[in-house]
């Protein structure tokens, strides 16, 4: 029988979309930011969940979104902003995956930033999934006047943005249960992408 992880993020829309692009196979760089508040994590919790805080957070689905769309990654580059006492530290990995495209990850502790995947294809566009909710896509880019003075502003062009919009069942749910009941889960996670997952993990562990 098959055996699959539950990661409902897959079946985003918005997800599903930018999945399908990617496999016109004319990526050229992937940027990755996660944020997360893993001192309040620490603090409702305590400090022993520290060592396993990235699989206990939504940072374990964003990580599970990366595996999806880029297959397994080897880090070339790790750098650590180590953290206060009983605090996490923020890291920021250079990746390669098996087409030897370069993804960059940067998990930070505390920022303002939306988590989010920003992939630029060679066509000149570049997919924006953040919030992983959000799908804008953008060609080129505007250049407008600022004001009185002489200064430009340079803004991307929108080509079309996406919502995941199902807002009866929790996003993702539905077509997730959907496709299991049709015996259709080519797309969920497998034991292996799992594997995968909690190795990179591991690897992080281990420099942190």
């Amino acid at each position: 029988r098959n055996k699959f992880i539950g990661f409902n993020r897959r079946f985003y829309n918005t997800t599903q979309k930018l999945y399908k692009r990617l496999l016109k196979n004319d990526l050229i760089y992937a940027d990755i930011r996660i944020t997360e508040n893993y001192n309040q994590i620490i603090k409702e919790y305590g400090n022993k969940i520290k060592n396993r805080i990235h699989h206990v957070t939504a940072t374990t689905h964003i990580i599970d979104l990366v595996i999806f769309f880029f297959g397994e990654l080897k880090i070339k580059n790790l750098k650590i902003i180590k953290a206060n006492k009983n605090n996490c530290s923020s890291v920021f990995a250079n990746c390669l995956n098996q087409k030897n495209i370069s993804i960059n990850i940067s998990i930070f502790n505390q920022n303002p930033s939306n988590s989010g995947i920003t992939c630029y294809f060679n066509d000149g566009t570049t997919w924006d999934l953040s919030p992983l909710e959000v799908l804008s896509i953008y060609n080129k880019y505007n250049i407008q006047p600022y004001g009185k003075k002489k200064l430009r502003v340079y803004k991307p062009n929108l080509l079309i943005k996406y919502k995941e919009d199902d807002s009866k069942y929790k996003p993702g749910f539905y077509n997730q249960m959907n496709l299991i009941i049709k015996n259709k889960i080519k797309l969920a996670s497998t034991i292996k992408s799992n594997i995968n997952l909690l190795n990179f993990f591991d690897k992080l562990k281990k420099n942190t």
